[in-house]
């Protein structure tokens, strides 16, 4: 079931015994079992597996009021196929309502094929669309909030937790949003995961900004990041800026392998190298690279060794 066919449903008021949800974005996950359960009249009610309120489903009476159980990550449901129609259809849980949650589910299971009418992906949502839940949340201008989600991961849950912390900002310090968001990017008070840190910092040594270079590597440091993936992927980025460079005009796309939008970043980037500190700057990623396979070169400087011949 496609979320916007869930969504449909429940304006209309209507409940099916079971639903299976699965997915990155837990936050609208838990948007659609707060209305099922307010739909039911009742609190969802979180149990660890199936089989720990199974013998209760079976007392099910007339009289009993129903429950919206909400069951994460139960992996012996998964081999329970001899219960699975059951509960499918409803017969098993009488007006109770279960919803189980997984973190992620093999497509090619005989659990996912069996349950594909009341299973919902619930994947992140792209930043336009979070934009207008963050100006809903706290009147964010359209632009930044596009941004901010960006800065977030597109992920919803983190969003909501920033958005706390920009309207006690805002509070605090006596200015509108639009300012406490400035403030907040300013002080670098929202948090960055170490992956967009990484993506930061290649871009910044690629545009050349040695200052900032410094600081986005310093900061990986204290998470203590693997050099091997951030050396990895500066390889990858000099190699596409030195091919775009000396490639001269034509089909450069055909003749390089890359692809236009590649050509595009590596053309704007490589600008701040000639080709030949593009050439040394391979070559040194390379040995630096070959030093710390074979314990040569200790990889908690060999980024910053790299940084100082290139920057």
């Amino acid at each position: 079931m496609q979320l916007h066919e869930l969504k449909e449903q429940l304006v209309k008021k209507i409940v099916q015994p079971l639903y299976i949800f699965t997915g990155e974005e837990v936050a609208v996950m838990d948007i659609y079992i707060k209305k099922i359960s307010e739909i039911m009249g009742v609190p969802a009610k979180r149990m660890d597996s199936i089989s720990s309120i199974y013998s209760r489903l079976q007392n099910n009476t007339f009289m009993n009021k129903p429950n919206c159980y909400v069951i994460r990550d139960d992996k012996d449901y998964l081999r329970q196929e001899k219960i699975w129609a059951g509960l499918n259809s409803g017969v098993t849980q009488g007006k109770n309502v279960i919803i189980l949650i997984y973190t992620n589910l093999d497509k090619r299971s005989k659990f996912y094929k069996a349950h594909t009418n009341m299973l919902t992906e619930f994947e992140k949502l792209i930043p336009k669309v979070l934009a207008k839940y963050i100006k809903k949340e706290i009147g964010l201008e359209i632009n930044k909030a596009i941004e901010f989600a960006n800065l977030c991961d597109c992920d919803y849950s983190r969003i909501l937790l920033e958005c706390d912390k920009l309207t006690h900002l805002s509070k605090a310090a006596n200015v509108t949003i639009e300012q406490a968001y400035e403030i907040a990017i300013q002080e670098k008070l929202i948090y960055s995961s170490p992956k967009d840190v990484i993506f930061e910092l290649i871009d910044a040594v690629c545009r050349r900004q040695p200052h900032k270079s410094y600081e986005l590597w310093h900061e990986l440091k204290k998470v203590n990041e693997n050099p091997l993936g951030v050396i990895s992927l500066l390889y990858s980025n000099i190699r596409s800026m030195l091919l775009v460079q000396s490639a001269g005009g034509g089909d450069i796309s055909n003749r390089t392998g890359l692809t236009a939008w590649q050509i595009k970043i590596a053309r704007e980037k490589g600008k701040h190298y000639s080709i030949g500190e593009l050439v040394k700057g391979l070559r040194s990623i390379r040995e630096t690279e070959k030093g710390i396979k074979t314990g040569a070169i200790d990889q908690s400087i060999a980024l910053d060794y790299i940084l100082a011949s290139l920057l």
